[in-house]
């Protein structure tokens, strides 16, 4: 997903390594796109923590409460040092799937394909 970077500036937000961008439970009002660096998706479990998954550059994260207004299904945290997200509210987030068929698809086609993975990780095929 591409995002010019001075029109996104004035949401563009910075994280260090190891700095939590949200927690699970917590109740999302943005999602966010990755910029430069990389985002660690986990969840906790009385074993400890559980990675769901790494967020590179050009991917997003955190739509899912954008899409259902209920509360985190995972946390978030920054892997490496000047990790920079642009943040979309969700206003912005309307506005863009209303406006742009493509970023809607493109959202789409992420959750699908995030649903497919974790189908063949219950249910493998054999």
């Amino acid at each position: 997903m591409e995002f010019d970077s001075v029109r996104f500036k004035k949401f563009m937000h910075e994280y260090g390594k190891s700095e939590v961008i949200f927690e699970e439970g917590s109740f999302g009002s943005e999602m966010y796109v990755v910029r430069s660096g990389r985002v660690r998706i986990y969840r906790v479990s009385a074993e400890g923590e559980i990675e769901v998954g790494i967020v590179k550059q050009g991917e997003f994260f955190g739509e899912m409460a954008l899409v259902d207004n209920t509360h985190r299904s995972a946390s978030a945290c920054a892997l490496e040092d000047d990790t920079r997200l642009i943040a979309l509210d969700k206003d912005k987030f309307l506005f863009l799937i209303s406006q742009q068929p493509t970023f809607a698809l493109e959202i789409m086609h992420v959750l699908c394909k995030r649903i497919r993975s974790l189908s063949e990780s219950v249910f493998p095929a054999g």
